[in-house]
C-alpha cells in the first residue's frame, strides 16, 4: 500500500536548490522531485541488471575454461552440422 513521502529535514540548501531548479525549468517542485526519484530508480535498476549480466558472463567464461581444460580447443563445439547439398 502506498504511503505519502514527507521529508521533514531536507535542509535549507537542498530546499532552495530544488525550488530554483523548479523555477528555472518552469515545472512544479513536485514534478522535479518525481523526475529525480524516477531517474534514480532507473539508474539503480540498470546498475543491478548490469551486475547480474556481468555475473552471468563470468559463469559462462568459467564454464568455457573448464571445457577447454577437459577437452582442448575445438571449434566443432560451436559449428552446426550441415548436410552436403546434392
Amino acid at each position: 500500500m502506498p504511503s505519502p513521502l514527507n521529508i521533514h529535514d531536507i535542509g535549507a540548501d537542498r530546499k532552495a536548490a530544488i525550488e530554483m531548479e523548479a523555477k528555472q525549468s518552469g515545472r512544479s517542485i513536485a514534478d522535479v522531485v518525481r523526475n529525480w526519484i524516477d531517474a534514480g530508480i532507473a539508474k539503480s535498476r540498470a546498475e543491478r541488471e548490469r551486475a547480474a549480466w556481468i555475473a552471468a558472463a563470468r559463469e559462462g567464461v568459467a564454464d568455457e575454461a573448464r571445457h577447454l581444460e577437459q577437452n582442448g580447443a575445438s571449434l566443432a563445439r560451436f559449428r552446426q552440422v550441415q548436410e552436403p547439398r546434392s
